[in-house]
């Protein structure tokens, strides 16, 4: 005896088949997006926290040998011209910093692209169906 709910291939599957597909197609298709969004995005965190890992370490030896080097200055003209020494070295240190600070803005107001794969990914399957629908 047999129902027609034992058969895998009834009437009903004969209909559901390409819809099944194309739900299966259609799950491949985000999963491999989602995927690759997510590779991208632990990349670019990796990318970024060892960018401010060796900012913070090249920051603290820059400070460091910076005071080193306006307290030899200092410690050098002490008897003659200590506060000339202190105003000269003070004042390269503000041109240098509103140099790097100048420079700070240009580059952070150039924008760049974090998930461009993502998005030439989704270009290339957007014209491949729209080439095959």
């Amino acid at each position: 005896m047999t129902f027609p709910n034992d058969e895998p291939h009834g009437l009903l599957g004969g209909v559901t088949a390409p819809f099944r597909r194309l739900l299966d197609a259609a799950t491949g298709f985000l999963s491999s997006k989602l995927e690759l969004v997510s590779i991208e995005w632990q990349e670019e965190k990796r990318r970024v926290i060892e960018l401010l890992i060796l900012a913070s370490v090249a920051l603290l030896f820059g400070v460091l040998a910076l005071s080193l080097l306006t307290f030899s200055i200092v410690a050098w003209f002490w008897e003659t011209h200590r506060f000339l020494a202190l105003f000269g070295v003070s004042g390269l240190y503000l041109l240098i910093a509103v140099g790097l600070f100048v420079r700070l803005r240009r580059r952070a107001s150039l924008s760049t692209k974090v998930f461009e794969a993502t998005v030439e990914e989704l270009k290339k399957d957007t014209e491949w169906v729209r080439r095959h629908l």
